[in-house]
C-alpha cells in the first residue's frame, strides 16, 4: 500500500514539534524551525534553522521549494524569489523520476543545504565541493556528471523542446550506444513530465541568457 503525501507530511511534522502546516489548493507550506543533527567525514552538526519548505500537491511530480529565513554573508545559492538553490535542475529530476517519499526528499537536498550553511558560518568553505555560481554551476552539472560536452547539451535541450527524442537513434553524447541506452534515462524523465520539462527550459534559457553575457564581456 503507497505512503499518500498527506501521511508522510504527518510523519514529517511528528518528528518536527515547532513546524505548522499550511495548506493550499496546490501546496503544503511546512513553515517553522527545523532541529537537525547532522553529520559529514565525522563531523557533526545540530541546532535549529528557521524554514519554509514549500511542497506542491503532486509531489514528487513536481518540486519542493526551501525558504530560509536567514542566509549567511556572502552565500550565493539563493534564486531571485528567495528559494534556495538546492541542487541543478536535471539533479532533482533524475531524483524524483524514482517517486522518493518526502523524508528522502529532505534528507537528500534539504539537510544537505542546511548542514553547507553551518559548515560555511564556520569554515568559508563548502563541505561537499562546490561548482561555480550562476549559470556555470547550472552548466558543469551537466558537463561533468552527464558527461556532455557544452554543444552536447544544447543538444540534448533542442531534443527536450521539440519533443524529439527517438530512442533507436544513436546517443547524442558519441557513445555509439542508441539513446535508450545510454542518455535517454535522463531525457525521458524530463519529457514525460510537463512541469519538469518546463523547469529544465527555463534553467536552459537561464544558462544560455549567462553565456550570451560573457560572451559580450
Amino acid at each position: 500500500m503507497s505512503v499518500t503525501l498527506i501521511d508522510q507530511i504527518h510523519d514529517f511534522l511528528s518528528k518536527q514539534q515547532d513546524i505548522n502546516c499550511n495548506e493550499t489548493d496546490i501546496e503544503y507550506s511546512l513553515k517553522g524551525s527545523y532541529s537537525y543533527c547532522l553529520q559529514y567525514k565525522g563531523v557533526i552538526l545540530q541546532g535549529e534553522q528557521k524554514i519554509n519548505l514549500v511542497i506542491p500537491k503532486n509531489f514528487p511530480q513536481a518540486v519542493p521549494k526551501l525558504f530560509l529565513d536567514n542566509y549567511p554573508e556572502g552565500m550565493e545559492h539563493v534564486y531571485q524569489d528567495g528559494s534556495c538553490c538546492l541542487a541543478s535542475t536535471g539533479e532533482i529530476i533524475q531524483f524524483l523520476s524514482n517517486e522518493p517519499l518526502l523524508s528522502e526528499f529532505v534528507a537528500k537536498f534539504v539537510d544537505a543545504f542546511i548542514f553547507s550553511i553551518e559548515w560555511f558560518i564556520k569554515y568559508g568553505t563548502y563541505p561537499f565541493g562546490e561548482r561555480e555560481h550562476g549559470h556555470k554551476g547550472l552548466l558543469d552539472y551537466y558537463l561533468t556528471d552527464w558527461q556532455l560536452t557544452k554543444e552536447q547539451y544544447w543538444d540534448l535541450v533542442r531534443i527536450v523542446i521539440n519533443d524529439n527524442y527517438r530512442g533507436h537513434l544513436d546517443c547524442l553524447c558519441g557513445s555509439k550506444k542508441k539513446m535508450r541506452d545510454c542518455h535517454g534515462k535522463y531525457i525521458l524523465p524530463i519529457i514525460k513530465n510537463p512541469i519538469l520539462k518546463e523547469q529544465f527550459i527555463e534553467e536552459a534559457y537561464s544558462i544560455f541568457r549567462g553565456e550570451e553575457i560573457d560572451g559580450q564581456r
